[in-house]
């Protein structure tokens, strides 16, 4: 190898690289060391933020519990009125078809009412019961022995009352015959709300006219 080509390093140069690289490593530490403390998270804010969480998740639970409690209350209000019309509506078919009113007595009020009323079958006639229960109203039509029996609003808290009453008419000299049907329903207490329904019906027996 030819001498003129060979470089030497001195002592002095070698020791100056080692002092910079020194202070490029220091550089490059402490530039990772002030990004480290940059993406951490004190406990402080932690605690800050669960705080904000869990205000907010209070917040969305009580718009819940409202909206449920809303919702609660208009089912409860549904199942009430169609029950207590389904209801009504059988009792107004049952006295337009009654031929004599038997239970209550006229001028008399109670909760189970009974009387006879025509019917489409061979024996033209049959005998009607309605009867308050603890979980509802008993419908019991009675046809030559021949019993059908239907409970109404089951599972709802039902008031039923019957008023046999007699009324003249004017257009002739006789007497209307009717009932007044009292009727009043409560909503379950699964609904957890005490929404109540109350309706009072005047029905009057075309097919019964008693002479004055």
């Amino acid at each position: 190898m030819d001498e003129a080509s060979v470089s030497f390093v001195s002592a002095e140069e070698l020791e100056h690289f080692r002092k910079n690289q020194s202070v490029a490593l220091r550089r490059q530490d402490s530039g990772c060391q002030a990004l480290g403390r940059r993406s951490g998270i004190t406990l402080v804010e932690l605690v800050i933020g669960i705080v904000i969480i869990s205000l907010l998740f209070v917040v969305v639970m009580n718009i819940f519990g409202a909206g449920l409690r809303g919702s609660n209350k208009g089912m409860a209000h549904l199942t009430i009125m169609e029950g207590a019309a389904i209801l009504l509506s059988q009792i107004e078919y049952d006295l337009l078809r009654a031929s004599v009113l038997l239970d209550p007595a006229v001028g008399t009020a109670d909760k189970v009412a009974r009387w006879e009323m025509l019917v489409d079958d061979a024996a033209g006639k049959g005998t009607i019961i309605y009867n308050l229960l603890d979980n509802g109203i008993e419908r019991s039509l009675d046809v030559a022995g021949d019993q059908h029996k239907y409970v109404y609003c089951r599972g709802l808290k039902v008031g039923l009352q019957f008023h046999h009453v007699c009324m003249p008419d004017p257009e002739n000299s006789a007497q209307r015959v009717g009932m007044w049907v009292e009727l009043s329903v409560t909503a379950p207490e699964k609904f957890g709300t005490t929404e109540k329904f109350s309706m009072k019906r005047l029905i009057i027996c075309k097919n019964i006219i008693n002479p004055l």
